[in-house]
């Protein structure tokens, strides 16, 4: 055990682990391979924490002894699941015909649970402040950790960088099966730290460094980044990442959707959309560990446009390279989250819907907006719209200000002349969802087009009537190429229930004729067939109350005309006490939810409740 600075001692293992002192107490940066719990400095009587700048197991490894020990062990959110369950990551090392170029087999050997470390925030403990910087380079999810002591900035950099002009190793760089995501985001983490001028920077392996070592290593490893060609426009694109479409409108050219600012002439700003701000590359899996949201480009989007504040984010859909960043967003600029009125439950329920591209934490609205009511904010008029077709949960936002019409569409219309018919069959598609939103842009005739992932498109006066052709047509041959139960939509909501409590199936009809058929149900329940008639354009809904272990599902089956293929769907029981005698249960038919009827298809920074959180 060194001591390299003042009340910061170095105990090296499997990598360097830094006690951080805090009076008789200390926070370890790291854990190594957990040996430093044997070689504290004799004055630390307590260990207050073990912070975690990222998974692998040279850093990692002794995270479960230090649990065992009664420690808190602290981890990155977007690394947690590879301390929380290691074999499921160690066997998708082994897996055939895998690409996912990460370093799976690195991971830790024994299981640890850990508490989330959020970005931005700054922990407490004691007298101690450690603030979470995001650093992404040899993991999506890494972390730096900033410490101010006898008026210093500290820098604990993980593994970020080795020494100057040099990371720790390449390999880990590599995050899909031929790309360079991780130099990039090395060299983005490297320039966002040198921005902080910290005094001293104490990296995982290698000594420690001054702040001139970040702007040395991002310098050495562009050539790298060339040579791959990966990203060429990197560091264009950090020195300018807005584009002024108007003075009052910005667009995000960073992101992944893009994302867009609204600027009133009184310095405030609305967002819409934030997912992954500064989308420099993903890795190639879609879980929790490969994604990254950040505020990488918000203190530039301040600075440069004279922006005092945030006021809120509202999203046109509930994907999550449109929603991921703003849990984020709101706990560092408090903006708040308003919601158009058919997204709310999609957002703040996600665990209870079988939907694609769900964000992983609830996302609960602070102002839900009726649709086509207009909202006044400063100078602008905002109108949500339902848009459904890329998603059942979706709305186009028509903005109003400055004499223009603005319509942000998010993902429902592709390509760069705007044309593309963007439609996903997972997310609830109907077959006349494009007639309907070609309908709807040529009735609201606004004077620009603003997607998610295409240019800005100015329609012209052929644009809404070859829209509506296209709608047409993708209609006519949703009817002619399949028979007429398959043109319906199945789905039991929630997805995952109690034993005991109901699951609500709904029947839709988007066609033009009416269904007659029957439902089939067995698995959690006992079995039963239930006749299902479901008007034209319309939709039926039952409840069910299934009964049994965790892990068993009810199934649904529909049956159509004899021959025509079936529909399915099924929800699963919770690891919850089995309720009455514990045997499977019989379905509760309830029948529609209004017998006759028939639906038409037209915080501030810091502080969570963690004691250690400010």
């Amino acid at each position: 055990m060194t001591e390299v600075l003042p009340g910061v001692y170095r105990h090296t293992s499997s990598a360097h682990v830094y006690a951080v002192m805090d009076g008789d107490s200390a926070v370890l940066m790291n854990i190594g391979d957990g040996t430093i719990l044997d070689d504290l400095p004799p004055q630390v009587k307590r260990v207050s924490a073990v912070l975690l700048t990222h998974h692998h197991r040279d850093v990692a490894a002794g995270a479960a002894r230090a649990v065992r020990a009664g420690i808190p062990v602290y981890a990155p959110e977007g690394e947690a699941d590879s301390l929380h369950d290691p074999e499921h990551f160690l066997a998708l090392a082994d897996t055939l015909n895998n690409y996912d170029a990460r370093l799976h087999s690195w991971t830790v050997p024994e299981p640890a649970r850990t508490l989330p470390l959020r970005s931005y925030r700054t922990y407490r403990f004691g007298r101690l402040g450690v603030t979470v910087r995001p650093t992404p380079g040899q993991t999506p999810g890494a972390v730096s950790f900033v410490v101010k002591m006898r008026r210093s900035t500290l820098a604990f950099t993980g593994d970020l960088l080795n020494a100057p002009g040099q990371v720790p190793r390449l390999a880990s760089t590599q995050w899909s099966y031929n790309g360079g995501e991780g130099i990039a985001g090395t060299i983005l983490s490297l320039l966002d730290l040198a921005d902080l001028q910290p005094a001293h920077v104490l990296p995982a392996h290698g000594e420690p460094m001054t702040a001139d070592a970040l702007n040395v290593t991002a310098d050495a490893l562009r050539p790298l980044l060339q040579l791959r060609r990966h990203n060429p426009r990197l560091l264009e694109l950090r020195a300018e990442p807005y584009e002024a479409l108007r003075p009052w409108l910005l667009m995000n050219r960073t992101s992944m959707a893009q994302s867009y600012v609204l600027r009133s002439r009184t310095g405030r700003a609305l967002v819409i959309d934030f997912g992954y701000d500064f989308a420099f590359g993903q890795a190639a899996s879609t879980g929790r560990d490969a994604r990254r949201p950040w505020l990488y480009t918000l203190p530039t989007l301040l600075k440069r446009y004279g922006i005092r504040g945030i006021d809120a984010v509202i999203p046109t859909h509930y994907h999550d390279d449109h929603v991921a960043g703003i849990s984020t967003l709101r706990d560092v600029y408090g903006a708040e989250l308003w919601t158009p009125e058919n997204m709310v439950d999609v957002l703040a329920r996600p665990e209870a819907h079988r939907l694609p591209c769900l964000w992983f934490e609830p996302l609960v609205s602070t102002r839900t907006l009726a649709l086509e009511q207009p909202v006044d904010w400063e100078e602008f008029r905002i109108t949500p719209y339902e848009l459904t077709g890329h998603a059942r949960a979706s709305c186009g936002l028509l903005v109003e200000a400055h004499g223009e019409r603005v319509l942000f569409g998010g993902d429902q219309y592709a390509d760069p002349d705007g044309l593309g018919l963007n439609y996903t069959y997972p997310n609830l598609f109907r077959e006349a969802d494009y007639v309907h939103s070609a309908q709807l842009y040529a009735r609201l005739n606004p004077g620009l087009i603003l997607s998610g992932h295409w240019p800005p498109v100015v329609p012209g006066p052929e644009y809404h009537g070859v829209l509506l052709e296209r709608g047409q047509q993708l209609h006519h041959l949703h009817r002619v190429l399949q028979p007429h139960t398959s043109r319906l939509i199945l789905r039991a909501e929630p997805i995952r229930v109690a034993s005991g409590a109901p699951v609500t199936l709904t029947v839709e009809n988007p066609t033009m004729t009416a269904f007659d058929g029957e439902l089939h149900v067995y698995g959690a329940a006992d079995p039963a067939r239930v006749p299902v008639t479901v008007p034209a354009l319309g939709h039926h809904t039952l409840s069910f109350v299934p009964n049994g272990p965790a892990g068993a599902r009810i199934q649904f089956e529909l049956r159509g005309s004899p021959g025509e293929p079936c529909l399915f769907s099924y929800a699963t029981l919770q690891d919850q006490p089995v309720q009455g005698d514990g045997t499977l249960g019989e379905p509760v038919y309830a029948g529609p939810a209004q017998p006759g009827t028939s639906a038409a298809f037209t915080a501030p920074a810091g502080h969570t409740g963690d004691p250690h959180a400010t």
